[in-house]
């Protein structure tokens, strides 16, 4: 059954998060390098190893990635839906 969001914890976000932002093929490597950390850290965040809390500074880290990424994809749909309006000669739904 899946976690509620109150159940989850911060490992669990992480991960969540670094799936959906890297796709589930090596996301660990790729979120260790953008948050400039090792790997071995955040398999140490997710097996509780090493702690992993709501105020810990890699989840601002974490977020301020989304928030770029949140932003690159709309620019490119924003550039897709431009160039497909421009070329079909008729608007997109926005």
């Amino acid at each position: 059954m899946p976690q509620r969001p109150d159940d989850k914890t911060a490992a669990d976000v992480l991960a969540d998060v670094g799936r959906i932002l890297y796709g589930s093929d090596d996301w660990q490597a790729r979120l260790a390098r953008d948050l400039k950390i090792g790997r071995h850290t955040i398999q140490q965040w997710r097996s509780g190893k090493l702690p992993l809390g709501p105020d810990h500074g890699a989840l601002d880290d974490l977020l301020a990635l989304a928030e770029r990424r949140a932003d690159e994809v709309a620019r490119a749909r924003d550039e897709l839906r431009e160039w497909l309006a421009r070329n079909r000669g008729t608007a997109i739904g926005t």
